[in-house]
């Protein structure tokens, strides 16, 4: 859908809402109407929702991200990838692992899909630059489980911890040449028109698409007005309401 056709379609299924409220004492039904600020909110906050429900596996389907072909197809727009240099340690006192690197990760990530690290493993047969799995650990976690062979740092595997909600912090057994992740895209907000100055939806205030795939819009669109519906303390009629 274009904007335009978000827009349209969102003031016909909620007017078609509008005859399950009451009537008054003329007879005409008590419309409910929103302007574009509020129906590009209500799209976007339904947008995040459907996404985060197809991530998780929270849906009707109960199917998780890359679960099915289907599933991957839905959201195959949102998927970023990015090779992170090591930027060091210098202002974090770090894990005290043998080797550590801090990373700033790109401004559009929502979710990490997959991760790894290329690492100099030294000279040899079996030295040289290889990829370790990255598996993500708290930092009590990391306490305990740092010694183990199997759980902790090895040949196969690094560990990440989080510094705060754009760095991240990888220890290896070996020193750190570069990071690797693939991720999931925070969805920009759908917004329907240009807003005026004083308003704006994550940011933007500007006219923006839906950059989900196709066959999602019309689910957005629904959800969008259930919740807009719910906000103004009206519930979607069910049979149980219409017996």
């Amino acid at each position: 859908m274009t904007i335009e056709e978000f827009s349209n379609g969102f003031d016909t299924l909620l007017n078609s809402y509008n005859r399950f409220k009451d009537f008054d004492s003329k007879g005409a039904v008590d419309s409910i109407e929103l302007n574009e600020y509020e129906k590009s909110f209500y799209l976007t906050r339904a947008q995040e929702e459907l996404v985060r429900g197809l991530y998780t596996g929270r849906n009707a389907a109960g199917l998780s991200f890359e679960e099915t072909e289907e599933q991957r197809r839905l959201l195959a727009n949102l998927i970023g990838e990015s090779k992170l240099e090591n930027e060091g340690k210098d202002d974090i006192i770090g894990m005290r692992a043998p080797n550590t690197g801090v990373f700033t990760l790109e401004p559009d990530l929502w979710f990490i899909t997959y991760e790894e690290v290329v690492v100099n493993a030294g000279d040899g047969a079996c030295g040289g630059e290889i990829a370790q799995e990255v598996v993500p650990v708290t930092q009590d976690e990391y306490h305990r489980i740092k010694k183990n062979p199997f759980r902790g740092i090895n040949r196969r595997r690094a560990l990440r911890f989080d510094l705060s909600d754009d760095r991240v912090e990888v220890v290896s057994k070996y020193p750190i040449s570069y990071y690797y992740v693939r991720y999931m895209k925070k969805p920009t907000p759908i917004i329907l028109e240009k807003l005026p100055n004083h308003l704006e939806i994550e940011g933007d205030n500007g006219p923006s698409e839906c950059m989900l795939h196709e066959s999602l819009h019309q689910n957005i669109l629904e959800l969008a007005v259930s919740m807009a519906l719910r906000s103004k303390g009206i519930g979607i009629p069910t049979s149980k309401n219409n017996n």
